[in-house]
């Protein structure tokens, strides 16, 4: 769909995209323990602020912090639960 200037809609939505500012996560690693911390952009005043996360469990001992596009991490969070619990499957552990 063209614009009245003659643009495509796509492009520019795509280029709006880009220039989005993104989330920024800082991890810290210590001898025995791992800290995350990350920005909570809540999009709108309707959205409860306790339902929005962008840290995830895997496994009980496994945490994910996700920066970027929400369901496209929602996508690899599944898929790597899914391979943590067939490790857990067929490894026993």
């Amino acid at each position: 769909i063209f614009s009245p200037e003659g643009k495509l809609y796509q492009i520019e939505y795509s280029f709006k995209a880009i220039r989005l500012p993104g989330d920024t996560t800082i991890g810290v690693r210590g001898r025995d323990t791992v800290c995350l911390i990350t920005t909570k952009k809540v999009p709108d005043k309707l959205v409860d602020p306790s339902s929005v996360t962008r840290m995830y469990r895997i496994t009980p001992s496994i945490g994910c912090c996700v920066t970027g596009r929400l369901p496209d991490a929602r996508a690899l969070i599944y898929k790597s639960r899914q391979i943590a619990a067939e490790f857990q499957f067929d490894n026993g552990y």
